[in-house]
């Protein structure tokens, strides 16, 4: 069976005359792809038709995204996954996030912050971890060299590509902060990008290169590191040649919970994945029974757990290795307190999900965590650096520190129902992942969407204030405490991918809200 595109049917019941039939899917028998950008898809779908496996074709998806959506997720930004392998019968997590550099204190940050905490510039660039982790993923389960399955993304860089409409978004939304190296790279007209000109980035192609052909020291130990080091201490942030050699990404055990008879694998600090799974923890019990998808009492019922949930995890989530985390009494929903929350982050990201023939599931999602990250731009490697530090807090477990990783918005989810992994999901979104991820886990098991109407279905998500974002076609609470922005069908709510696997096909979902494509055979 090759390339079958699927006709989803709307949910029945008067509260669906939304139309919910948006999905971009695609039904293979042996593999499928969803990721943002049509390129990056047709980039692991190659890989798979040569004989590569799933986590061969995450490597070459995840470094396509990473030259054509490269200011959402490129090299200078943190990478995480969250892999079934069939043959193990194991779900494995890692956490490529980045440290802090060693000479970032917090007197340091506050003092040429202004007091706080800023949101770009040098300050919140952490060491990227994306190169290392995206290796480490092909080193521990890939079967193909790493060298073949650079190849796709080292030639649109240095070849080029035209521009999608995600990346044109990014370039406008950061272009009067970019930097003037970055412009004749991204916006070499004098303006934002419009989509289908010509992107060509052939430093990246260069450092790319350099991975291909010496695995992450190439680039930890390397001239990349070097270029990038030199230039973040020429900015006043002091970040010696160690800070890279010395970094490792980490797998870790993922968080589980079991929803209602599904097995939900989130990813543990220093992500805020645990958050999901505490919104899920206050739902177990049934809280959603007799409600609608689209009624108010859905609202209102997980806009509770919400609530409690972000108040506890700025109470108690950090990077594990400065200070322990009991993930018992985090998800001990006896005690819950309300709390103020800050404002929710939107973040520029882009995630990906993969299945293969022999069934192995890879969800994985990769960021610079705004448009551009700090709009630091290493000219010479052709490099944007992230922001993540600006996720750090200035007291609390999140606490700036020498070499600590920020509280993390990236986070992946996999579900597993009867023993056996089935759904590989994740979004853009920011702050407002747990709650996206909330969304797509009672979607599956309360309502029995399948993966075209899950990741169609409309979303609602707060702003950490008093606003209420919602889409189209919800029942809307009366007398909300929260001031309800409506919004249009598809709004600007995250982009999600996924992938399913059912009897003897894998679907592959791509989000209208992105400009995606999936690929499959």
């Amino acid at each position: 069976m090759d390339i079958l595109p699927e006709l989803p049917q709307p949910l029945a019941g008067k509260e669906h005359e939304v139309n919910l039939t948006l999905s971009k899917t695609l039904i293979g028998e042996h593999a499928a792809v969803a990721s943002e950008q049509p390129l990056a898809s047709l980039a692991g779908y190659d890989v798979m038709r040569k004989g590569g496996n799933a986590f061969d074709a995450a490597v070459a998806t995840s470094l396509a995204l990473a030259v054509t959506f490269h200011p959402a997720g490129g090299l200078g930004g943190d990478f995480f996954g969250m892999f079934y392998e069939a043959k193990t019968g194991k779900v494995h997590c890692l956490n490529g996030s980045g440290w802090s550099p060693s000479g970032l204190t917090l007197e340091l940050v506050l003092s040429k912050g202004g007091g706080k905490i800023p949101v770009f510039g040098p300050l919140t660039c952490m060491i990227p971890g994306y190169v290392a982790g995206v290796c480490e993923m092909h080193r521990k389960l890939g079967s193909k060299e790493l060298k073949e399955l650079l190849g796709a993304a080292i030639g649109l860089a240095s070849h080029g590509f035209p521009a999608g409409e995600g990346i044109c978004r990014s370039v406008a939304g950061a272009y009067p902060d970019l930097p003037v190296e970055a412009r004749k790279v991204f916006a070499p007209n004098g303006r934002p990008t419009a989509p289908g000109e010509w992107i060509r980035q052939e430093a990246l192609g260069r450092v790319i290169s350099e991975v291909a052909e010496s695995g992450p020291g190439g680039f930890y130990a390397g001239w990349p590191a070097e270029k990038i080091s030199s230039a973040l201490d020429s900015l006043g942030v002091p970040c010696g040649a160690s800070d890279f050699r010395d970094f490792k990404p980490e797998w870790v055990s993922p968080l589980t919970l079991d929803y209602r008879g599904t097995k939900v694998y989130e990813v543990p600090p220093n992500s805020m994945g645990a958050t999901s799974l505490l919104i899920l923890k206050q739902l177990s019990q049934g809280a959603l029974s007799g409600t609608g998808p689209l009624s108010r009492e859905r609202i209102e019922r997980t806009m509770r757990a919400v609530l409690l949930a972000y108040a506890r995890r700025d109470q108690m989530l950090g990077d594990p290795r400065f200070g322990s985390i009991d993930m018992d009494s985090f998800l001990d929903v006896s005690n819950l307190t309300a709390a103020a929350a800050g404002p929710a982050r939107s973040g520029d990201t882009t995630a990906f999900s993969v299945a293969d023939a022999d069934g192995n599931l890879v969800s994985g999602i990769q960021s610079l965590f705004h448009h551009f990250g700090s709009r630091v731009f290493v000219q010479e490697c052709g490099i944007a650096l992230n922001n993540r530090g600006s996720g750090f807090s200035a007291s609390g477990p999140n606490r700036v520190e020498p070499r600590k990783r920020p509280l993390h918005t990236l986070s992946s989810l996999i579900l597993e129902r009867d023993g056996r992994p089935y759904l590989a999901i994740g979004a853009s979104g920011g702050d407002y992942r747990p709650t996206q991820h909330a969304l797509f886990v009672t979607n599956s098991v309360d309502y029995s969407m399948p993966a075209e109407q899950n990741v169609a279905h409309p979303r609602f998500l707060w702003d950490g204030g008093r606003k209420l974002l919602v889409e189209q076609g919800y029942e809307l609470p009366d007398g909300s405490a929260f001031d309800i922005q409506s919004l249009p069908i598809p709004g600007r709510t995250g982009v999600c991918q996924a992938v399913e696997i059912s009897g003897n096909y894998r679907k592959a979902v791509c989000d209208i809200r992105g400009d995606g494509v999936p690929a499959g055979f």
